[in-house]
């Protein structure tokens, strides 16, 4: 098969929104990522961002990196108080992938689980929806996938084997930012280290916002991110082999609340409910990486072992009854390892063969387990007064805590393992996918219990080119995804104990999707619509707060989402205009009797309607491109719960987020006329717009950021 023709059919298999339509050298990006990369099947993502990309903006973080995707939504605060949805659906069926290496357990359900600093990356996209059997673990509502830099990447553009870039930058809302990396390659050698810090205070919300303790910043949001990725790399047999050994460490500190995703609030003066501690959040990732080509029957093999570890330190968690009340430093740990083997063989010249096997084995390792103070209130609330509970009542409470104490707790543990195999075809204008996926999982509760259970997932598309600039496409994909290990920093069993029930299953995903690509390389436009069911959704148990001696994971009920995606495009000359429109509709419907699926933004959010547009226009002398671009998210009413979303008091909750927009301007200068070089400016929210993301709770939770103008360099040399 002729490979810029696979190219262009795998780039027309664009069923998502948001826009492919990227600079000169977008072709070998998408081609690195699909083929080479990550391996997450033939669907391409849209709004990939390239290391250039990334150096010709201000963005520290990944709300600001993807913000011209409108399929994809940041709630508000900094670092882990961001929850993220994407096409509504929550960071619980969502992955973030950095070198093919990944984790869906959380350290609490009141925090976000992704951790990424862009500084270390060159290449992100976004997968959508149920992936394909080459899709990796768990790929049921789609993920964000990054690569980490290499010396190479950086060499691009030098004349000399070795060199240096220096970044700094700075936020008038407020903070300040730099870095440095030193990289170089000798014979068939080639190293790199960078590190980066972004310090950044408590930051102003926009106009008419009131802070409940009477300021105008936001209490408790400062954060002091550090993080460093030292790689080393080899290349021989003539290019055809490469090993790459990396080790990449994101760190988060500052005085947090008890409930990141919350600030204090306005009734709690005291803060006795957020008790706010001095905390570190860490994600590192060692990461072994093997890429060889023309290997007899192989033509490509993409393999790689890593252990990522998250973990909580906390200076003094005796305020937080999530973490058991411990005096002093608390420790929470999950350890990651895995291991994926991607190989790809040509059948024909017209077929391509994908296949491989995944790994996964994850752990929560809790600073210590508590259950032998695990204790059943003697007293009841009647008519708002605490009364003495009858004596049988009082009896069965006793015998609850002498069966907890009487556990031998272990740390939880889940093994994820799988195989795929998946076809390529292209014939008469038509490419054809067909692919099969087995999954099974084993997990053991921190009581010692276990449950295992398997899947076969097949996946299905068609791309029909009628002509050199049109495409449409139909998948029709399943994917399966296991139960997520209970919140780390509840596993200590002071609050009782979380099993797993008998016979759970793994949630399964079925997505429909149907799309269609035009681009005749001034004009690019694309669209998709999608419908999304999920069978048999998991929920853990949903309230943290009641004495309750043993409570389990169960399949609780089904997802259904549905929705659609268009972006367009016009480039000639210097002059780029985008526009593109997201809008999803997830509804949870709860068979359990307890009703345990839960409107948390960890499992979802209804998140309005949201356009993205964006008008820039590059200078050839000197080299300046100055732009505009603009977020703007509709109302949205309603809870994703069928029922209804209500409050501890069995309240009915009126869900309502507030419709908003955002506008930036931007401008990159390129003073030496070429890419080494970057001065980048930004006044991001320019009318200083006070608004609340969609991606996060209704009541108690985090603004955006009002004004901030930033200005950044960067320089390699």
């Amino acid at each position: 098969m002729n490979a810029p023709l696979f190219r262009l059919s795998l780039l027309s298999l664009t069923l998502a929104a948001g826009f492919a339509h990227a600079a000169g050298n977008a072709n070998v990006a998408l081609d690195t990522v699909t083929v080479k990369g990550d391996r997450q099947g033939s669907k391409i993502r849209t709004n990939i961002v390239t290391l250039q990309q990334k150096d010709e903006s201000t963005a520290t973080d990944m709300r600001e990196l993807l913000k011209e995707e409108p399929s994809i939504d940041f709630g508000g605060g900094n670092g882990t108080s961001q929850h993220l949805t994407l096409r509504g659906m929550g960071h619980n069926s969502v992955d973030v992938k950095v070198d093919n290496a990944y984790s869906d357990s959380q350290i609490l359900y009141h925090q976000g689980r992704f951790i990424v600093d862009p500084a270390l990356v060159k290449v992100v996209s976004v997968q959508k929806g149920a992936g394909s059997a080459s899709a990796g673990i768990g790929a049921t509502n789609g993920a964000i996938i990054a690569k980490t830099v290499d010396a190479q990447d950086l060499l691009k553009g030098l004349d000399k084997n070795w060199g240096v870039r220096l970044s700094s930058g700075y936020a008038s809302n407020d903070g300040v930012n730099y870095g440095a990396s030193i990289f170089g390659k000798e014979g068939n050698f080639d190293g790199l280290f960078s590190y980066n810090r972004n310090d950044e205070k408590d930051y102003e919300a926009g106009k008419g916002y009131k802070s409940p303790n009477g300021g105008k910043t936001v209490p408790y949001s400062a954060l002091d991110k550090r993080s460093y990725l030292a790689k080393i790399g080899t290349t021989f047999g003539d290019g055809d082999h490469r090993i790459v050994l990396s080790h990449m460490k994101d760190q988060h500190r500052g005085i947090r609340t008890v409930r990141e995703e919350f600030t204090i609030f306005e009734s709690d003066p005291a803060k006795d409910r957020q008790k706010p501690s001095y905390r570190e959040t860490t994600q590192s990732n060692t990461n072994l990486e093997y890429t060889g080509k023309n290997l007899g029957f192989i033509e490509k093999l993409n393999a790689n072992a890593y252990v990522l570890e998250n973990e909580r330190y906390s200076a003094d968690d005796s305020g937080s009854g999530y973490a058991g009340n411990v005096v002093g430093p608390n420790h929470t740990q999950i350890t990651t390892r895995g291991m994926n083997f991607n190989f790809d063989s040509r059948l024909a010249e017209q077929t391509l063969l994908k296949y491989g096997i995944n790994y996964r084995h994850q752990e929560i390792k809790p600073q210590a387990f508590l259950n032998s103070k695990f204790s059943i209130p003697t007293t009841e609330k009647k008519n708002g007064q605490d009364v003495a509970k009858p004596a049988d009542q009082q009896a069965k409470d006793r015998k609850d805590e002498a069966l907890v104490h009487s556990y031998s707790l272990t740390n939880p543990t889940k093994t994820d393992t799988g195989a795929y195999i998946e076809a390529i075809h292209e014939i008469d204008g038509f490419t054809l996918t067909g692919g099969l996926r087995y999954d099974r999982f084993k997990v053991k509760t921190h009581d010692g219990k276990t449950v295992s259970s398997s899947s076969l997932n097949p996946s299905f598309g068609v791309i029909w080119q009628p002509h050199e600039y049109w495409s449409f496409s139909a998948s029709h994909n399943y994917a399966s995804r296991s139960p997520r290990l209970y919140d780390a920093l509840q596993t200590h069993g002071k609050r009782g104990i979380i099993s797993i029930a008998d016979g759970t299953k793994a949630e399964r995903a079925r997505n429909t999707e149907i799309g269609f690509n035009y681009n005749d390389g001034t004009f690019a436009a694309n669209g998709s619509y999608f419908w999304q069911t999920i069978k048999d959704a998991l929920a853990n148990p949903q309230n943290r707060h009641d004495s309750v001696a043993v409570r389990e994971a169960v399949n609780a009920g089904y997802i259904k989402n549905h929705g659609y995606e268009l972006g367009a495009s016009y480039r000639i000359g210097g002059l780029t205009a985008k526009v593109g429109v997201s809008h999803s509709k997830p509804r949870f419907y709860d068979t359990h009797p307890k009703k345990l699926l839960s409107a948390n933004p960890e499992f979802g959010a209804q998140t309005g309607r949201t356009w993205t547009a964006s008008l820039a226009y590059r200078f050839q002398n000197p080299n300046l491109e100055i732009g505009w671009r603009g977020r703007y998210v509709q109302k949205a009413v309603g809870s994703i719960l069928v029922a209804g979303q209500k409050d501890r008091q069995g309240n009915l909750e009126n869900v309502v987020r507030k419709g908003f927009g955002v506008n930036d301007v931007f401008a990159n200068w390129k003073p030496l006329g070429k890419d080494t070089l970057n001065v980048n400016l930004s006044v991001n929210n320019v009318f200083n717009k006070f608004y609340y993301p969609h991606s996060q709770r209704w009541n108690n939770t985090l603004p955006g950021v009002g004004r901030d103008v930033r200005l950044g360099v960067n320089y390699k040399f």
